[in-house]
């Protein structure tokens, strides 16, 4: 597999292959999602909205199954691509950077970071962001629990209105949860209603959604714990008047891969509440 080597200059070159530059960034932290990243690539790119412009930020943590060199492989044997690694002056030396571009003019285009220290869900989403580029970022999971075909919906909900975040709801009105235990379903609730307790998120069913849009604004100058466990509950806790809207979305469980979810998540997640009770205070 032969890779470009680009520096920044000519990654700001080949955005300009856009009509206009991305709009849309979605973001998408990955860790052992070979079984599953090709097909999600397909398919947001597939739900996204015609003749807007996106960009796909992967951030995965080194995984041990492969993603990010499958990404590569893959796009690097269509004719249709190119691939860059990049020199990013202003990532970590560490990191390895890629662009994934179409060599005819196109409004999407991808973007891999693969990180070479595992710090967690919240540092990975921190990552994509201050890498992406658009006035609206999405935020999503790589195991198929957020169907693409949402995508649009929330696009359409937050720019037809004055909302600042829209939030894909398990809980309000209209929503629901498959695939999960009884013991799941009741961990998660308790999770639930016990952020919305500590913090007073009385206006917010679903605050540890991990599927939503919001304004760049909101978060431009927003420090993250990284000791957190949900990126939305920091947003909705250290931003004060934000104008939020939920719309309701099937959770399926995921068919491929395995669950994150052990010990350590839950205790992480205890821990990620009572950093957040203390720093908000």
């Amino acid at each position: 597999m032969s890779e470009n080597v680009i520096c920044r200059k000519t990654q700001e070159d080949l955005i300009k292959k856009f009509n206009s530059p991305p709009l849309y960034s979605i973001v998408i932290p990955t860790f052992n999602e070979s079984e599953n990243i090709l097909k999600l690539i397909h398919e947001i790119k597939s739900s996204t909205i015609k003749d807007e412009s996106y960009e796909l930020i992967i951030v995965d943590d080194d995984s041990p199954d492969g993603t990010v060199g499958l990404i590569i492989k893959d796009f690097t044997e269509k004719s249709s691509f190119e691939v860059y690694k990049i020199r990013e002056n202003i990532g970590i030396q560490s990191h390895q950077y890629y662009l994934i571009y179409p060599k005819q003019e196109s409004q999407f285009y991808i973007k891999v970071i693969k990180r070479r220290e595992r710090t967690g869900l919240i540092s990975a989403l921190y990552e994509g962001f201050k890498s992406s580029i658009g006035q609206y970022i999405i935020v999503m999971d790589a195991d198929f629990s957020h169907s693409p075909t949402y995508i649009s919906h929330m696009i359409n909900e937050i720019t037809s209105s004055d909302m600042d975040l829209v939030i894909a709801s398990r809980y309000v009105q209209g929503g629901q949860i498959i695939g999960w235990t009884a013991k799941r379903m009741f961990l998660s609730r308790f999770a639930t209603n016990l952020s919305k307790l500590i913090f007073g998120l009385s206006n917010v069913s679903d605050p540890m959604s991990g599927f939503f849009i919001v304004k760049r604004n909101v978060i431009r100058k927003m420090h993250f714990s990284t000791s957190g466990f949900k990126i939305l509950l920091e947003i909705l806790v250290r931003s004060k008047d934000l104008k939020i809207k939920e719309i309701p979305y099937t959770f399926y469980e995921r068919a491929l891969g395995s669950s994150k979810l052990n010990t350590k998540v839950t205790i992480d997640f205890f821990k990620g509440l009572y950093t957040l009770y203390k720093s908000n205070r």
